[in-house]
């Protein structure tokens, strides 16, 4: 009946009774001994493990130390300037030969140990600059930690030429009777072409750095020189030249003559070399070489005598003998690339 009467909603479903504040107080007190609990055994259990072990770091591969010694070969470029101070050192006419005056040339400085002023004097002046190559090899030894020492050969081309107009010669010559000026036109030229040049030197280096070093050069050099004499063939009024029949009333030849020489001097510069990479190294250097120039005396100068001879001449202006002088010293400037083996 009671249970009839509770589906029909007519008693209510009595409401549990609360729990009693003991029981609460007890279980408060185990939830927080089992978090204490569990608190303690997970520090334990950390402190049983190892510690992380951090990654390996791989050391640096060792860079191996620079070894200055050893052969290398390269190749170089940049630019070669020559400056030519030519003079007549002697001239003659006719037979038997009769001296023909020569203008004044200032004289160098009398100051003896101003050597490189000695002759700066010249009669004209044959400058020119050109690009210039070179094949280069050697061999350093690193005698030092800090101290390279070693010998050096190049072989070097460059095309320069220069040319006066207005004599044969490197001044002009006047002489016979009447007195007449020779080869003095425009078609009247001196031309001086350089080529080929090479240098067989010492050298002495300080590093600066392991990989760069400042060095000191010297030794010889040798240089090829060509230089040619054209007398004009063109008839020009109140002037000699090799025009037929302007010649004192005959015909000089020939019109044109040519030299070619190679001369050995003395060459010193300074530079400095660096390394790029395993083998390879670029350098920078100037050098100066010198034929007679800065030299006393002119045992270093390229020399050269001319004879033109006269068809239909008197004997009085019959041959034509100028021998002249040619000082020269040359600039390089180069920049180059080394392999060292």
């Amino acid at each position: 009946m009671f249970a009839r009467q509770l589906l029909m909603g007519r008693h209510p479903i009595p409401a549990p009774a609360p729990l009693a504040g003991p029981c609460l107080d007890v279980i408060g007190k185990l939830l927080i001994g089992i978090g204490v609990v569990a608190l303690v055994q997970g520090r334990a259990l950390a402190a049983d493990l190892p510690n992380p072990v951090p990654p390996a770091v791989a050391a640096p591969a060792a860079v191996p130390p620079v070894n200055w010694s050893g052969p290398y070969i390269g190749i170089g470029l940049g630019g070669r300037a020559n400056a030519v101070d030519a003079n007549v050192t002697s001239a003659t006419v006719g037979t038997p030969p009769t001296p023909i005056p020569l203008p004044p040339v200032s004289g160098g400085t009398t100051f003896a140990l101003a050597f490189w002023q000695q002759n700066e004097s010249a009669m004209q002046y044959l400058d020119h600059i050109a690009i210039h190559g070179s094949f280069f090899g050697g061999w350093n030894v690193q005698v030092a930690p800090a101290y390279v020492i070693g010998i050096e050969a190049d072989l070097g081309w460059g095309h320069e030429k220069a040319v006066f107009h207005g004599s044969p010669y490197p001044t002009n010559l006047q002489f016979g009777t009447p007195s007449t000026p020779f080869g003095a036109s425009p078609n009247d030229t001196l031309g001086v072409r350089t080529t080929w040049d090479g240098s067989v030197r010492l050298r002495g280096g300080w590093l600066a750095t392991p990989s760069v070093m400042f060095y000191l050069t010297g030794g010889l050099t040798v240089a090829h020189l060509d230089v040619t004499s054209t007398c004009s063939t063109t008839p020009t009024p109140n002037v000699s030249n090799c025009a037929p029949g302007n010649y004192f009333s005959g015909t000089l030849a020939p019109a044109v003559i040519s030299h070619s020489a190679t001369k050995l001097g003395w060459t010193a510069g300074v530079g400095v070399d660096m390394w790029l990479w395993s083998h390879w190294m670029v350098r920078m250097h100037y050098r100066y070489s010198d034929f007679g120039y800065l030299s006393i005396g002119d045992g270093g100068a390229f020399s050269f005598t001319d004879t033109r001879s006269c068809t239909g001449c008197a004997a009085a202006v019959n041959p034509l003998n100028v021998s002249y002088q040619l000082r020269m010293m040359q600039h390089f400037f180069e920049i180059g690339l080394a392999y060292k083996f």
